[in-house]
């Protein structure tokens, strides 16, 4: 993972000096709250399951230096499932993820923050499975399509290095994580997360600035 880190760096570093359309790099970590929910077709019936918590952590990079409209691309590791309580007792269902996330981000620059928002769509490959519900009797799909929205406030700093804070909402509002049979399963994720980027472009004065002409 160390080496992994080290080379997309490099890569970036490279790219950087070919084009003006990377903005910045970074990392991020954070926890999950993973849930999940089962739907039954014979005989119809849908079993929501309890939150399970997990970890994520990505490597990203932020494109163009726009005011208020910027993309986002990040590599991610996430921990899903959730914790399926029966009669007969309870079930842990942990899967880790593999993904390759891309959101627009629109944001507003402030005197100390940069509020902003995230959406996107996710690209999933399911690295683990270890389910225990009875009810899941096979492989989750390797790899399946989900959306993300989420919002976070960058803390306004004069050095290239930049900290800030975001939380996520990622459904799967496309496609199950899981189909077989008579049982379709959706993943529901929360994501709180803290990162670190390094920006290129320095921060632009602000447009308040008073100038004086003599």
């Amino acid at each position: 993972m160390k080496n992994f880190f080290l080379i997309f760096f490099m890569l970036l570093f490279i790219l950087h000096g070919k084009s003006q359309f990377l903005n910045s790099v970074g990392i991020t970590a954070g926890g999950s709250l993973g849930n999940q929910k089962f739907y039954f077709s014979d005989p119809i019936a849908i079993s929501k399951k309890k939150y399970i918590p997990g970890v994520n952590a990505s490597i990203f990079a932020e494109f163009y230096s726009g005011n208020y409209a910027r993309w986002v691309s990040e590599v991610q590791y996430n921990e899903k499932g959730s914790r399926d309580k029966q009669p007969k007792g309870t079930y842990l269902n942990k899967l880790q993820y593999l993904c390759w996330n891309n959101y627009l981000k629109l944001r507003y620059e402030m005197y100390s923050i940069i509020p902003y928002i995230l959406v996107g769509p996710r690209l999933e490959y399911n690295l683990s499975q270890g389910t225990e519900s009875p009810a899941i009797t096979g492989k989750f799909i390797p790899l399946h399509v989900s959306v993300a929205g989420g919002g976070g406030i960058e803390l306004v700093s004069y050095s290239n290095f930049k900290f800030f804070v975001e939380a996520f909402y990622n459904p799967d509002l496309i496609m199950p994580a899981y189909k077989k049979s008579t049982l379709e399963a959706r993943n529901k994720n929360i994501e709180l997360r803290v990162g670190l980027k390094y920006e290129f472009v320095g921060r632009k004065e602000s447009c308040n600035t008073p100038t004086y002409v003599e």
